[in-house]
């Protein structure tokens, strides 16, 4: 009897390069694809609002109109007023609308005498749906 020989190495396959060539065909058919989104469903428009109801936004709501003219859950109200109420506590929270063509000096400086006064102010934003910024 002699001694006992050494065992043949087996051969084992590498699965990695084939790995690798699934992923990348893979990424290579999404890229090539596209979306995967029906094209119908990308068609649809989602709602828009023409007439927003007043009713449905918060109170107490100021409109800050065309010039200075200034409208508290719709009558007419000066910053006087505003300033008056709002040292006596009746009025402690204001929520601000204010169209998109006003003047942004104006907004500040109506801002800046309303919470002088002691007023917590909340601006009001609406996102018209005609008006699409970069990208989207």
């Amino acid at each position: 009897m002699g001694p006992l020989s050494r065992p043949t190495p087996r051969f084992r396959p590498d699965f990695s390069l084939a790995t690798v060539n699934i992923v990348l065909l893979l990424l290579l058919y999404f890229l090539v694809v596209g979306d995967p989104a029906d094209p119908e469903e990308r068609a649809v428009m989602p709602p828009t609002t023409r007439d927003l109801p007043i009713e449905g936004l918060p109170r107490p709501l100021l409109v800050a109109g065309p010039g200075s003219a200034l409208a508290l859950d719709g009558a007419a109200v000066s910053r006087a007023d505003l300033r008056d109420r709002i040292a006596s506590g009746t009025l402690p929270r204001v929520h601000l609308l204010v169209g998109r063509d006003h003047p942004a000096r104006e907004v500040l400086d109506l801002v800046g005498a309303l919470a002088a006064a002691g007023a917590e102010i909340r601006m009001v934003t609406l996102r018209p749906s005609d008006t699409r910024g970069p990208g989207r």
